[in-house]
């Protein structure tokens, strides 16, 4: 890719991730069911090498940003969810097949059986025409207010991320973020912190390409 393409692939990647607002990064919260009296352990995030796959090695380089960003800012970090991450790679495969970038019923979600050790469920969306590196995705949800508050909400205790590279170069990705029922973290707040600083503003890592 030469750098003029580059750069526009990188400045449609930022305006995607700054309209998203318009439909509104989403976070719900349900009940804690009486049958279900503990959450998922922590599992290990995707390979950080090149012998993964580039959409794992993109997952897993955004996984460590978001967690840069919590301990920047005094928070406890996340810990990688498989089932998060397959529902988060599965939306995006199927936002890239219809080429709209909108949010899924996360509630739905966070209704179903596979998620069922969890009490709380937070989304953010990205695209991109052509394949920018894992930081421009980061980067643009730091710099929108709704995705932000997903990233730095204290109430999570886990994430998944999934990427698709589609066919026609685009790149597709979902962040998903969780509450286990047995979460000793405070509640999800429902504010937004500020924008600044910024842990990890290099727009780099790897890419679909």
């Amino acid at each position: 890719m030469t750098s003029s393409r580059r750069t526009a692939a990188r400045l449609l990647g930022l305006l995607c991730a700054a309209v998203v607002p318009l439909t509104g990064c989403v976070a719900v919260e349900v009940p804690v069911g009486a049958s279900t009296a503990t959450g998922p352990a922590p599992q290990s995030p995707p390979e950080a090498g090149t012998t993964a796959d580039a959409e794992e090695q993109i997952a897993r380089a955004i996984f460590d940003r978001v967690n840069d960003e919590r301990r920047a800012r005094g928070l406890e970090p996340v810990a990688w969810n498989a089932e998060l991450a397959r529902v988060a790679r599965d939306w995006s495969a199927a936002m890239a097949e219809r080429g709209v970038l909108e949010h899924q019923d996360v509630r739905e979600v966070l209704a179903g059986d596979a998620l069922s050790g969890f009490t709380g469920l937070g989304e953010n969306i990205f695209t991109a025409s052509g394949p920018v590196p894992a930081g421009v995705a980061h980067v643009g949800w730091m710099r929108s207010d709704g995705h932000r508050a997903n990233v730095l909400n204290p109430g999570w205790d886990r994430l998944g991320v999934g990427v698709f590279c589609a066919p026609d170069g685009s790149v597709w990705a979902a962040q998903e973020f969780g509450r286990t029922v047995d979460a000793e973290r405070p509640p999800v707040d429902r504010g937004t912190p500020p924008v600044d600083p910024i842990a990890r503003p290099e727009e780099d890592g790897p890419s679909c390409a």
